[in-house]
């Protein structure tokens, strides 16, 4: 049963909640012209400084879907949600007394986007193209812990492309939750390698918190060349997913 649904125009966060939203970033340009007004001065500014014209049309069309499912929780505009960073650089509303503590983030990649939102709970997600083509074994040595190259020295060649990137949205999906991001190193934790589900296991050092919750997200049929997780602080008590529309 595909479990995703056409996003509703108002949306209701339930109190431990995940809703996973999805978003085909290759857009008309008339869709663009629609985006662009929508961002802040800095997001504008960042897109300019992307060269590559594909770069910056799949930015705005990321930024833009970001601001109007966000808004869609609050009694706020797109246009008018502001944002600030957290200690470690993490994206996060700037809310005002009142207002639901939405959490959130984003992650794309080549052509589709994925947003992670959730109530009072901190949450990271992460999608990753997985045709692209890298030394994804001399990445494994280099980034991944010997419990996790270990569990790939069991996958016949054929399965450790397709693991890699999974596990690589794992890693990543927690590096955001935690609101380190590149602080966090890749090799300072472990999580579970396919054929197993998605898991945090454990902190190297094994001094940090390790009570953490992930989940990979299966994805329509049409998007079978990505791979997406999430992460969040505790287990929710269910899981939403919606596609974006676009006209």
């Amino acid at each position: 049963m595909n479990p995703w649904l056409t996003a509703p125009a108002e949306n209701e966060l339930l109190n431990n909640e995940v809703h996973i939203w999805l978003f085909h970033l290759n857009i008309t340009q008339p869709r663009i012209k629609l985006f662009y007004p929508l961002l802040s001065t800095e997001e504008k500014e960042r897109s300019e400084r992307l060269v590559d014209f594909k770069h910056r049309k799949r930015f705005i069309a990321a930024h833009g879907f970001m601001r109007e499912a966000l808004a869609s929780y609050l009694p706020y505009d797109a246009g008018d949600l502001q944002f600030e960073k957290a200690v470690q650089g993490k994206p996060q509303l700037l809310l005002k007394p009142g207002d639901v503590d939405i959490q959130f983030n984003l992650s794309h990649s080549e052509n589709i986007a994925l947003l992670a939102v959730r109530k009072a709970h901190t949450i990271g997600v992460d999608v990753e193209y997985s045709k692209r083509k890298n030394d994804y074994a001399g990445i494994i040595n280099r980034f991944f812990t010997r419990q996790e190259q270990q569990a790939f020295a069991e996958l016949t060649e054929p399965d450790k492309r397709q693991a890699f990137y999974r596990v690589w949205t794992r890693k990543e999906a927690h590096m955001k939750v935690t609101g380190m991001g590149l602080h966090l190193s890749p090799t300072q934790f472990t999580v579970s390698v396919p054929p197993e589900p998605a898991r945090f296991i454990e902190y190297i050092d094994k001094q940090a918190d390790e009570n953490w919750y992930m989940q990979d997200i299966v994805l329509p049929e049409i998007f079978t060349d990505y791979c997406g997780c999430y992460s969040t602080d505790t287990n929710p008590d269910s899981v939403r997913y919606f596609i974006y529309g676009q006209a």
